[in-house]
């Protein structure tokens, strides 16, 4: 999972409390025209299940996941939804484990040093830090990353990353993507404006791009 990320170095985020499966086709369909194949779903009701499998269907080419996982059985869920990715807001070593014998790439969360510890110590060496922002921002990260600057980490981060904030991530090197909510926003969906999904994402990517992978 993690070379393709890089290629594109965002990954929109989707939250949307009914979120129509027709709805998220619209929204996956704008991404690719955008440019920008891949998609986070936050993972918490039926529908959810629902979106991520039709547009796994629907788009094979397209990397779409589920995030918010909290525990095994939410894992289980987005493996059968077809996800091709899950993400953790935390560490739970039982739904790391499981994770790691299945199919799709499974990413837990961190904002410590000790988090970081628990996940290498559970066989993985990737991570999602969150919240970024609020848990001390890229400096912090750079902080949390120095003990471990020999190891082959890679990491997501995100949480209240502006288009302003994001090449500050992006310049750490164990930084492969960040994610940021404000390309797929709720009014965009509710008032079916695809092409300002498009466009916010040609603008993410072209942000991105001035950063050297």
């Amino acid at each position: 999972m993690f070379p393709k990320i890089r290629q594109y170095r965002v990954i929109p985020l989707l939250k949307m409390k009914n979120l129509e499966v027709d709805d998220a086709l619209h929204v996956a369909e704008a991404l690719i025209n955008g440019g920008l194949p891949v998609l986070e779903i936050i993972f918490r009701r039926h529908n959810d299940s629902r979106a991520i499998r039709e547009v796994a269907t629907r788009f094979p080419n397209f990397m779409v996941g589920a995030g918010n996982i909290l525990n095994r059985e939410q894992l289980l869920r987005a493996v059968d939804a077809q996800a091709h990715f899950a993400i953790a807001p935390g560490v739970c070593p039982e739904t790391i484990k499981e994770g790691c014998a299945r199919k799709l790439t499974f990413i837990p969360g961190a904002s410590s040093t000790t988090d970081v510890l628990t996940i290498l110590k559970n066989g993985v060496t990737y991570f999602q830090y969150f919240p970024a922002e609020s848990s001390g921002g890229h400096e912090h990260l750079s902080d949390i990353l120095d003990p471990f600057e020999h190891l082959p980490i890679d990491i997501i981060a995100r949480g209240g990353i502006t288009p302003e904030k994001m090449n500050f991530y992006l310049n750490l090197p164990q930084v492969a993507a960040v994610t940021v909510d404000w390309i797929v926003k709720p009014e965009y969906i509710a008032e079916k404006r695809w092409d300002l999904i498009s466009n916010e994402a040609r603008n993410a990517l072209r942000i991105a791009s001035a950063v050297p992978n």
